[in-house]
């Protein structure tokens, strides 16, 4: 299992290129920018997040984040399962105020575990701190792109 924070993407990289993953290990060396593109396609989801009730009609029509599912199925799942987590956190609205995607892994060539940071503001506006709740999602390649693969409920 192959872990990357994103202050360690070059590190990593260079690892991965030149380090392990020779004639022998197993497992073929990845490719930067590969690496890369799930970042950036990641970091996207994540922050279309942000700033936005999730526990709301609008945002559950929206297209955009349906594209990162492989299905109404999938989004239907990830979006009731986040939902509760944010309400049962506390969060105001629901409403992440802001992600980061804190280390992703890749557990084989088409699964990947992301670890996000949702942090948000408590509902009771007399909280004035913030809340910060630790997610891990699952992410498979279907052949064609990167999608959101969520735990049954």
């Amino acid at each position: 299992m192959m872990r990357l924070g994103l202050r360690l993407l070059p590190l990593a990289i260079c690892s991965c290129l030149w380090g392990g993953g020779g004639v022998g290990s197993g497992l073929a060396p990845a490719q930067d920018t590969e690496i890369v593109a799930f970042a950036e396609h990641v970091d996207g989801f994540y922050l279309s997040l942000e700033g936005r009730a999730v526990d709301t009609l609008a945002t559950y029509e929206d297209e955009r984040l349906r594209g990162y599912f492989a299905g109404p199925r999938e989004f239907s799942d990830y979006y009731a399962s986040l939902a509760a987590q944010l309400r049962g956190a506390d969060f105001r609205h629901a409403r992440p105020n802001a992600t980061r995607v804190r280390e992703f892994w890749f557990d084989g060539p088409d699964l990947a575990q992301v670890e996000v940071l949702i942090e948000g503001s408590h509902r009771r506006a007399l909280r004035f701190w913030g809340i910060r709740v630790v997610r891990v999602d699952t992410w498979r390649y279907d052949g064609n792109s990167w999608v959101l693969s969520p735990d049954q409920l």
